[in-house]
């Protein structure tokens, strides 16, 4: 009798178990995907800023090259860049044209981020990212009087602490950052994005360096190597300029400087970076390497964007070069206080002429008599 009640048990759940075991094997064919091939989509890729945050960029698809499945060891893509726009005022309290300006990279870019230093802010933010490791840096910059000093100072500072893109407050993004380097070079080991702002011959050997870059715009990788020459040859310059006149950082005044560009600004920055690859290419770099561009250009580990890129009105809006990518406004508030500098150095120059000439010049007429 209990055999008879197992084998009805076993029957009876063989019954219930193969039809179920069915349904379900039909119900799962049923729900497989289709695979369809779809039009290109951009992927999106993550990089972590220096704050460990992550930020996503946007390429669009391509098909893969060999260096794509073969990249080297050195190559460092662009896009592991924080996707990050940087910009510092003196108060927060923007004008309605810097908004509508510094609005554009957002607009342009939806998934960008964006932070705006005061001068305190910025202060604090040279002081924890550099006073352990580079209490030079911090002293100088806090000590420097001139402001426009410290703000083309910190804008290397602060790039080359987290990386990204730094933007004038009057400079406006005419074109989405991911389109701005060309396919050919979005693996290759780029440090620096730079723009010609004047785009010179060479001069010739023992000449200075014709073309100059603009910094009211550029990119650049966290720790950039460039941009650590660029700071360390603007420190030196203005501990040259203190030195010369006998006078502590904190007593440089604007009457002391040739040129601003030339301490702190465009040309200086230039130098360095023409410096930086002459060390890194083992050879002599000027405008030879990228004169009369077209088209972005690759020198060692800069990619060097044509004029019209971020300084389209400064070159005469070229046809033949891109499109450009930043428009430059050119409100610079700094240009007046040093044109009145110099202006304040010329007359005194002319003073101290005129007071040599009064020195070394014969006495008039019947004095000898008179004594």
């Amino acid at each position: 009798m209990p055999t008879n009640l197992n084998s009805r048990s076993l029957r009876l759940t063989l019954a219930l178990i193969i039809p179920f075991a069915l349904i379900c094997y039909l119900y799962s064919w049923n729900q497989t995907p289709t695979l369809v091939p779809s039009p290109s989509t951009p992927q999106s890729f993550e990089t972590t800023t220096g704050t460990g945050s992550p930020a996503s960029i946007s390429v669009p698809t391509k098909e893969p090259s060999t260096s794509d499945r073969h990249p080297g060891t050195s190559a460092a893509p662009i896009y592991t860049l924080p996707d990050k726009v940087w910009h510092s005022a003196k108060f927060d309290n923007l004008s309605e044209n810097q908004r509508e300006w510094t609005g554009s990279w957002t607009r342009k870019n939806p998934s960008i981020r964006q932070e705006l230093l005061t001068d305190r802010s910025a202060e604090a933010f040279v002081r924890a990212h550099y006073f352990k490791t580079r209490p030079d840096i911090v002293e100088v910059y806090e000590a420097l009087p001139i402001p426009i000093l410290r703000a083309d100072l910190f804008r290397y500072l602060v790039v080359l602490a987290e990386g990204g893109i730094w933007g004038d407050l009057d400079t406006s993004c005419e074109k989405e950052v991911a389109e701005w380097v060309p396919l050919e070079y979005r693996n290759a080991n780029i440090d620096m994005i730079v723009g010609l702002e004047f785009d010179f011959e060479w001069r010739g050997a023992g000449t200075k360096i014709a073309s100059q870059f603009c910094n009211w715009v550029f990119v650049g990788r966290k720790s950039s190597r460039n941009l650590q020459v660029i700071v360390d040859t603007v420190l030196n310059k203005l501990e040259g300029i203190a030195e010369a006149n006998s006078v502590g950082i904190e007593g440089i005044t604007l009457e002391m400087l040739s040129d601003v560009v030339e301490v702190t600004g465009p040309k200086i920055m230039t130098v360095a970076i023409m410096e930086s690859l002459g060390q890194l290419l083992g050879r002599t770099v000027d405008d030879r390497d990228f004169a009369h561009t077209k088209r972005p250009k690759l020198v060692g580990d800069v990619l060097i964007m044509p004029g019209v890129s971020f300084a389209a009105l400064q070159n005469s809006n070229p046809t033949d070069q891109g499109d450009p990518l930043v428009t430059h406004h050119y409100e610079g508030s700094w240009k007046k206080e040093d044109a009145e500098a110099k202006e304040r150095k010329k007359q005194k120059q002319e003073q101290e002429q005129q007071q040599q000439q009064q020195e070394g010049s014969p006495p008039p007429p019947g004095a000898a008599a008179a004594t």
